[in-house]
């Protein structure tokens, strides 16, 4: 009887051992919860209008969102909901409009905030909360809407123009494809075989530090009946240069030119599931090379430099032997047209290879797996073999980013260059656990990554590549896989301009931000922000080299002072590096955290320790009890809904599960029949 317990126990515990704890890929990180101050009504879907006005001078832009709520029913409401912002964006102003006033926020530490925001929708007044989950997720309150009461909600924030090679793009996120997070420490070292290099509870303790909790409740997607959020765009384009080309690969876009100004906007009103890319390059010849910008604050004068460092001395050196290395996601959150984007992506790819590199190609999603055992040579036998693999590929199961990054970093052996592409949406919520892992295992590999999908992760994009001393390329949708990625093999090609460095007088008093300047690939600009003492007059020199040459470019000492926005987005840099840092083993996490939180309230900036409450002194409605009503958000365009939401995909496959789950059960049964009928057939 003994033995027969023991078997029936391990075949019931097997198919609960096999799945994570819980799943996270459904989780709805871009959606809207309203709560009924008064009964259980359940309400229709609120009406939500976004509007979006964008000023870009040269290459900062200043954005107010401006998001409209209508309560059509007869209760008071409150509204929690979340959305995606760029993750560089220096978010520092909060309006809530309540007829004809305009309510504005202030910051406050985001306890404290959280706190005044409580007390006034306990006491009845109408208050909201901006704070920041992450880098590029932020969520909003508002509370005490009244019945058939229409409330607008903006906040503003500033962000830097990307620019590449001659190509200078806005991108809005409008939509965030839902995240996936590995079940728990155990589950993720067993599947990787250990894969992690420092211990696993500091790399978890680490991202806890900084990262809000996110939403942990599952959302049922029915993609024919998804909620409409119409999205406006109004933008005013002041590029400080006459343009050749004036277009959005995301979006159909309307554009009226008045002197040497450009008014957009969009031909009809868009859905917030898929993110917005405005494009614009200068006619020939006129291509910036260097920009400053300066404004006093505070008695200190903020800079902000924009360069192109000279490529002709690159071009020129000789192309290096390369070791490619393609990763590519393949998890469920792939489905539909990203999946057709990646594979049209590594198909590119591939032709693109010289005859002197050597590739490999790594699927993953709930596991890793390789094409070849290690790197082989370009051939054309190989070529079939790697371009079968790519048709081949389904997108299903789970996000376990690790075990690909782990094996993509762990066979730095080879004499060539080594470069790492990933392809991928990021849609994972464990980015901080990835970025230690790319640093512990980087050796001498660089890192790129390639965006995939109407709604990528920029924020894991970005800061992957950072780590992984590459570049972030994004590719909004399929007619632009060559052209991207033909951009992305011309600075592959070519030596990298590092040991970058600021050079200053032996007296000055300087704060760089970042502290340390990244690599530049061919065609990349170098965006850097510092300031120093008014008064302070000493020459500034950009120092940087290549494997054969040396080069640097000396800057001017004073400028006007008078370009609004410089000091904040200096701020913004300076609390992503002290973010960095808090992530960095060894360092002093209280410190840095008082750091964070002293430079965003001396700036008024959302960050990960500070957040905007507005309050209206004014009490609109009697103490009543809440009650929480989900609602639905839509999925970013191109998604195949069944892949992503439904059941959960975590780190194995379902469907097998569930069967082999029924099977333990039905054979667990027959044992215990079995041991029952023993004595009597004994006797």
């Amino acid at each position: 009887m003994k033995f027969t317990l023991i078997i029936a126990a391990f075949f019931l515990t097997f198919p609960i051992c096999c799945f994570p704890t819980v799943s996270k890929a459904n989780q709805p990180y871009a959606h809207i919860e309203f709560h009924s101050m008064q009964s259980e009504n359940t309400f229709e879907q609120m009406p939500l209008t976004t509007n979006i006005e964008t000023d870009i001078n040269s290459i900062v832009a200043r954005t107010r969102i401006t998001q409209t709520f209508k309560n059509n029913t007869v209760d008071w409401l409150e509204g929690v909901y979340r959305f995606p912002l760029p993750e560089d964006a220096a978010v520092d102003t909060l309006l809530m409009h309540i007829g004809e006033r305009i309510i504005e926020g202030e910051i406050q530490e985001k306890q404290q905030a959280e706190k005044t925001y409580q007390q006034a929708k306990a006491q009845g007044q109408k208050a909201s909360l901006v704070k920041q989950e992450r880098a590029n997720l932020f969520t909003t309150k508002l509370a005490n809407i009244a019945p058939n009461e229409t409330i607008k909600i903006s906040i503003e924030f500033q962000q830097l123009i990307r620019v590449d090679g001659t190509q200078f793009s806005l991108r809005m996120p409008l939509g965030i494809t839902p995240r996936y997070e590995p079940s728990g420490k155990n589950h993720v070292s067993h599947q990787q075989n250990e894969v992690l290099a420092t211990d696993d509870n500091d790399l978890y303790k680490s991202q806890a530090a900084t990262e809000s909790p996110l939403p942990k409740t599952v959302t049922q997607f029915n993609t024919e009946q998804q909620p409409k959020r119409s999205v406006y765009f109004n933008i005013n384009l002041n590029p400080g240069f006459d343009l050749s080309e004036l277009t959005s690969p995301s979006h159909t876009i309307t554009s009226q030119q008045y002197a040497d100004r450009y008014q957009i906007t969009l031909q009809n009103p868009a859905q917030a599931e898929q993110d917005f890319i405005l494009n614009w390059q200068p006619q020939l010849g006129q291509t910036p090379k260097v920009a400053l910008f300066s404004e006093i604050h505070n008695g200190f004068n903020y800079h902000l430099l924009m360069m192109v460092p000279p490529t002709h001395d690159l071009i020129q050196q000789q192309i290096q032997p390369r070791e490619m290395i393609f990763v590519v996601d393949s998890s469920g959150s792939m489905s539909g047209q990203s999946m057709h984007q990646a594979q049209a992506g590594l198909r590119y790819a591939l032709s693109q290879l010289n005859s002197q590199d050597s590739f490999n190609i790594i699927d993953f999603d709930h596991q890793a797996r390789n094409l070849f055992a290690d790197a082989v040579p370009v051939s054309d036998q190989h070529l079939v073999l790697a371009n079968n693999f790519i048709d081949n590929l389904d997108a299903n199961g789970g996000t376990e980013i690790a075990s690909a990054v782990n094996q993509a970093l762990t066979k730095p052996n080879s004499d060539k260059l080594r470069q790492v592409i990933f392809m991928t949406d990021g849609s994972i919520g464990n980015e901080q656990q990835i970025f230690s892992l790319i640093q512990n295992r980087l050796g001498n590999n660089r890192l790129f990554t390639v965006g995939i999908g109407a709604a990528p992760n920029s924020y894991f994009m970005k800061k992957a590549a950072e780590h992984g001393r590459g570049t972030f390329t994004y590719i909004a949708n399929v007619n632009e896989v060559k052209s991207k990625l033909n951009t992305l093999f011309e600075k592959l090609r070519y030596p990298v301009l590092s040991s970058l460095q600021l050079q200053q007088g032996p007296l000055a008093t300087i704060d760089l931000q970042p502290k340390y300047l990244p690599d530049l690939y061919l065609g990349e600009v170098l965006y850097a922000s510092y300031r120093i003492p008014i008064g302070t007059n000493f020459p500034l020199q950009i120092q940087g080299k290549t494997d054969s040459y040396s080069w640097n470019f000396d800057l001017p000492a004073v400028v006007n002072g008078h370009d609004q926005g410089v000091a904040k987005l200096w701020a913004r840099m300076k609390i992503e590096s002290l973010t960095n840092e808090l992530h960095h083993k060894g360092s002093d996490s209280q410190q840095i955290k008082q750091s964070i939180t002293d430079t965003a309230l001396t700036f008024h900036l959302v960050s990960d320790y500070t957040s905007l409450v507005a309050v209206d002194k004014t009490p609109a409605r009697a103490q009543e009890h809440l009650k929480q009503l989900d609602m639905k958000n839509r999925l970013p365009k191109g998604s195949a809904a069944p892949k992503v939401h439904g059941y959960p995909q975590g780190a194995t496959d379902t469907n097998l599960m569930l069967l082999i789950g029924l099977l333990s059960l039905f054979l667990a049964a027959l044992f215990f029949f079995y041991d029952k009928r023993r004595p009597h057939e004994l006797a």
